[in-house]
């Protein structure tokens, strides 16, 4: 019986030992009070390296969304001209990480932000709305613009492709 209660005592013991990738080393680092080991990766470092993909591929759904402009009249009564804008996206930035906490496993994850800049080129003046459409919008103007969209991720770091949600930050 003696043995039974002392071998229970060491396995308890051994249980309660902590290695250098314990769950107490780890919450410690979490909060800064530790030094995270080599090699250690954060979920927000993982999406934050997933926002250049996420960039780079919405990049082209919004330029492709935008390729058909809109078509403006410029002018007062019948002296005026119609002529297609349109918003082409140039450049994109990964700006924040944020992780998100909820009360259930559904409300945890990050949301990411991304910054895009764009141009608004313009097309040739026509007479007719119809004839304004059909022009390519090659003419590059002077009004340039950011937006920033979010974009939601898994508690993994992964990406759910779901189009981004634009915000003001």
């Amino acid at each position: 019986m003696k043995w039974i209660v002392l071998a229970a005592v060491c396995v308890a013991l051994a249980a309660c030992q902590s290695g250098s990738g314990s769950v107490t080393e780890k919450v410690l680092a979490d909060f800064g009070l530790r030094d995270h080991p080599e090699g250690y990766v954060s979920g927000s470092d993982r999406v934050f390296e997933e926002l250049d993909n996420v960039g780079a591929t919405e990049l082209k759904r919004l330029n492709a969304a935008e390729r058909h402009g809109e078509v403006l009249f410029e002018g007062e009564g019948v002296r005026g001209r119609f002529h297609k804008e349109v918003k082409v996206y140039e450049s994109f930035h990964p700006v924040d990480v944020r992780a998100v906490t909820g009360g259930g496993p559904r409300d945890r994850g990050f949301t990411g932000l991304v910054e895009y800049r764009y141009r608004v080129y313009r097309g040739e003046p026509k007479s007719t709305r119809t004839e304004a459409a059909a022009e390519s919008a090659s003419i590059a103007t002077d009004v340039e613009g950011r937006e920033v969209y979010r974009y939601n991720f898994s508690p993994g770091g992964v990406w759910d492709g779901a189009r981004g949600e634009l915000t003001r930050r």
